[in-house]
This record gives C-alpha cells, structure tokens and sequence, in this order.
C-alpha cells in the first residue's frame, strides 16, 4: 500500500488507513482489538526515539521560542475550544475539558508521515512541537480528571505544579536514561550489544516514567535528543550504520502497522456505533421523527 501511494503520489497514512478498513471487512479481523497498553508501549517509544534520533537540536534551539508556544499556549487553546464545542453539545464542563485535553496534543507520528514535502523549517517546528506538547496535555488531563471524577477544586498552584512536574519530571528521567547509555556504551566493544542496547533504550525511558506518573513522552524525547548527540562520540562506526539500518526498517513497519491497524478497527467501531435498522435514514419511522 506505501509503495501504491508514492507510485500515484497520494497520502500515504490515508491509503494505509483505507486498506486496513479492507482488511477489518473480513470475518477473522472483525474482532481485533489489542489492549491500548500494549499498543502505546509497542508503538510509541521506539516512534518517538527514533524521531527525536533524527530531529536537530540546532534547529530546535533556533526556533525555541515558537516551538514552546506552540507546545502549551496552542495546546491549551486548543483543549479550551474543543471544550467549548463539547459544552454547547451538551457536556458538562469537566468532561467537556477532558475531551479536549485528549485531543489538543497533535501526534508525533502522523506530523512525520504528512509534513514530509513542507520547508525544512516548519518541518523542524511542528516535529519538535508535537514531541513535547504531550506534557502541557498531561497535566491538562490529570487537573480535568481530579475535578470530574474526584470533585478536586482547581487552583493555579496544584495546576502549575502538576505542569512542571509532568515536564521536569520527564525531562530528568530522560537526561538521566541518557547519561546512563552512554555510560555503557563507553564500556561496550561489541557491536551487537551496542545495536541490542540501542533497542532496549526508548523502553527503559519510557516506562519508568509512565510509572511515576510523569511524561514518557518527553523522557523518550528527551533520552533520543541528548543520545543524538552524545551517541556518535561514544558508539563505533559499524554499530551506527547497524543501528540506523535497524531503526529505519522497524519504525516504517510500526508506522505503517499503525495506521493500518486505526483502519482495522473503523468497520467495528461505525456498526457499533450506528442506529438499529428501523432508524436509517430512509426508514418510515426516522422520517415520521423527522417531521
């Protein structure tokens, strides 16, 4: 299906999306449904690494200050317009907020597959914003929860708090993950254990920090911007060319699956979703309601 698409030139994560849709018709696929766990920690770590492997931190520098506007004050914006919407719709307030600090953070991985003919500036611009805005959404959402689901009252300190501690707290496991690899790779001569700890990196950042309760996220990206620079001092010649080769491919096949799998799973969701037979649109009894 990728190779369809840059043979005809159209966008690759819309035909993956349509082929999965395909393959979700079929009778042994109906039914597919991994554990969201499962998923984020397969997918988004080693997505994430690998972005952040290839993102530069020169350019981010630059362009800092556009890049953390964007990463809190467009987000919030965001989660306080899709809020509003939710509200008119009918949604109480709380709930209104979660829903939009569940969608206000844009995603890293579908920037990369739909930004790719854009200037290499704005490129830079909305990567980097996309790594890093999931703290300010985090905190968003853990401030949003307590108030709907505990009745917490909001204040600017515990949210502030909250704030700095989902993007502190991810920064410092990130930085230490990161002195932590080179450390070993410093003290590794074989190729294979340099390439076999390269792997296993995203997913020791990832998962100490979703355990305390801080951004994995910006631990992955963090880890992957520091090592992005450290890493070629301390990692020999062979086991980078093995290294790059290795992220390339598996991260193609996990994009790629990704989107094929949102695909799979749109077929249950719309006939879980849809009216019963009596309710189409050309039944007697929707017109009859209708007028």
């Amino acid at each position: 299906m990728t190779w369809l698409a840059r043979r005809l030139r159209w966008n690759e994560p819309v035909l993956l999306v349509a082929g999965g849709c395909l393959i979700g018709l079929t009778p042994g696929f109906r039914t597919l449904v991994p554990p969201p766990p499962v998923v984020m920690l397969l997918f988004l770590p080693p997505l994430l690494y690998w972005e952040s492997l290839a993102t530069s931190l020169r350019e981010i520098r630059t362009n800092l200050r556009g890049i953390v506007l964007l990463a809190t004050g467009l987000a919030l914006a965001t989660a306080a317009t899709v809020a509003g919407v939710g509200h008119a719709l009918g949604l109480s307030w709380p709930l209104a907020f979660v829903l939009g600090a569940v969608v206000a953070p844009t995603d890293a991985i579908a920037v990369q597959a739909v930004a790719r003919l854009l200037p290499r500036r704005i490129q830079t611009v909305l990567r980097a914003e996309s790594l890093i805005n999931d703290g300010t959404a985090l905190a968003l959402y853990a401030v949003v929860i307590g108030v709907a689901v505990q009745g917490q009252a909001v204040t600017w300190s515990g949210t502030a708090a909250r704030f700095l501690l989902a993007y502190a707290g991810g920064v410092a496991i990130g930085a230490a993950c990161a002195a932590a690899g080179v450390a070993l790779r410093r003290r590794l001569r074989d190729r294979v254990l340099e390439s076999a700890l390269a792997v296993l990196t995203p997913f020791a950042t990832y998962l100490p920090a979703q355990l305390l309760g801080v951004s994995g996220v910006l631990a992955v990206v963090t880890c992957g911007l520091i090592l992005s620079q450290a890493g070629p001092r301390v990692t020999s010649a062979g086991a980078r060319v093995q290294i790059t080769g290795f992220w390339e491919v598996s991260t193609f096949i996990l994009n790629s699956a990704l989107f094929v799998l949102v695909g799979i799973q749109t077929p249950a969701i719309v006939s879980a979703s849809a009216p019963p037979p009596w309710d189409t649109p050309w039944s007697p009894r929707c017109w009859s309601a209708a007028w």
